[in-house]
């Protein structure tokens, strides 16, 4: 019992420990706009203008910033777990190796952001701008991107595993060499992509556009193509990929396959 009772004792002292933050540097960065390294976990900085700030490997786990602005702020290697960021502005901002697993991000503007090597795993990302931002490397196993615009953004060699891109844009994005194993890429816009080497084994890919995608190399091993416009992709080098999986998709006389395979025109 007494053993028992240690364990619940740490186990509270611990999660009142991970949600303590600093009155003083919650100050400090309202006079300042800058407190690295600050002890802001479970913060409520709803709405506030930190437009640049300097929070680099600040602790914001459980932090309320819903709605703040946060364009142009440096979060490199800052621990966001679990923090309210929806409808947050951080366009621009830089969020290298930046921890956010299981963070709600919805709706959130991030254009132009540099997220390389991020951990976004599990997180909220639905209906958020990333048009012009930077993932490359990060960890993006089973976020949810639903709706997402992801227009020009890079994700080469992004760790993606059970990623939701259900009718995100993705048009003119780089993911040469990521892994999106087992993802849905459902109605998602990969027009005038790169995805060159990208592992796309037992996706769930319906009614996708890839028009214009340099395909080069991609992985396609047990990938469902159902209603697939495949028109002017160049799947050259593509492995994995079958007959029957190209039976429901369509292309045009510019999509180049693999020798010996062969795809109906698009209506």
């Amino acid at each position: 019992m007494k053993y028992l009772l240690a364990i619940a004792v740490t186990a509270l002292l611990t999660t009142q420990y991970a949600f303590a933050f600093s009155e003083k540097d919650v100050a400090t960065l309202r006079s300042t706009n800058a407190c690295v390294r600050c002890k802001l976990s479970g913060a409520d900085l709803k709405g506030a203008d930190l437009s640049g700030a300097d929070l680099r490997r600040a602790n914001l786990r459980d932090a309320d910033l819903k709605d703040a602005n946060l364009a142009g702020a440096n979060l490199d290697g800052a621990d966001l777990r679990r923090a309210d960021l929806e409808k947050a502005n951080l366009t621009g901002a830089s969020l290298v190796k930046v921890k956010a697993a299981g963070a709600d991000l919805e709706k959130a503007d991030l254009s132009r952001a540099n997220l390389n090597g991020a951990d976004l795993r599990n997180s909220d990302l639905e209906e958020t701008i990333f048009a012009g931002a930077s993932l490359v490397g990060a960890n993006l196993g089973g976020a949810d991107f639903k709706r997402s615009d992801l227009r020009g953004a890079d994700l080469s060699r992004a760790s993606a595993l059970r990623v939701n891109l259900e009718r995100a844009n993705l048009a003119g994005a780089t993911l040469d060499n990521a892994n999106l194993t087992l993802g849905d890429l459902d109605r998602t816009d990969f027009s005038g992509a790169s995805l060159r080497a990208t592992n796309l084994s037992d996706t769930r890919i319906k009614r996708t556009n890839f028009s214009g995608a340099n395909m080069e190399g991609v992985i396609l091993t047990s990938a469902v193509l159902r209603v697939t416009d495949l028109s002017g992709a160049n799947l050259s080098a593509a492995v994995g990929l079958k007959a029957e999986q190209l039976e429901k998709a369509c292309g045009n006389s510019a999509t180049v396959l693999p020798e010996g395979l062969t795809i109906s025109p698009c209506q």
